[in-house]
């Protein structure tokens, strides 16, 4: 089961809208929840399990993402066919997206999300740290 489903856009907009504006293709509607999804997770990956929180179904899923998801889908929705912006999916397609901005930043923190588990890979550090500039480093002065 996919993370989000079209019929479930239908807390956002109505599906009659979204059909007319995707001409009944749910191939444009999955496409534009994959493409959303991997927006987020450009934004999540820097301290959050995107893997965790995109694999998740049903009432595992966090509310949150799945209610700023449905924000950018209705909205890329929207902008797919109409020259008019959609006022009030513009307005949530923004707070989203500021939403995901501060998450990015860390200015903002949800703890709900599922942190990013350090792997010893990831915690090595590198035996021989260089400080200083290269002229530094070579010059007769030591």
């Amino acid at each position: 089961m996919a993370f989000l489903t079209k019929d479930e856009l239908k807390t956002v907009s109505t599906s009659e809208l979204i059909n007319k504006i995707t001409a009944y293709d749910d191939s444009i509607v999955n496409a534009i929840i994959d493409e959303s999804i991997g927006l987020m997770c450009s934004y999540l990956s820097k301290y959050y399990d995107t893997d965790a929180i995109f694999s998740a179904t049903g009432n595992a899923r966090h509310k949150t993402v799945l209610k700023k998801l449905k924000d950018i889908v209705i909205f890329e929705i929207y902008e797919r066919h109409t020259r008019e912006i959609n006022q009030a999916a513009k307005r949530r397609f923004d707070e989203a997206m500021l939403w995901l901005e501060k998450l990015n930043t860390g200015e903002f923190a949800d703890r709900t999300l599922p942190q990013i588990t350090e792997t010893s890979e990831e915690t090595e550090t590198p035996a021989d740290i260089l400080f200083g500039n290269r002229n530094d480093r070579y010059s007769s002065n030591y």
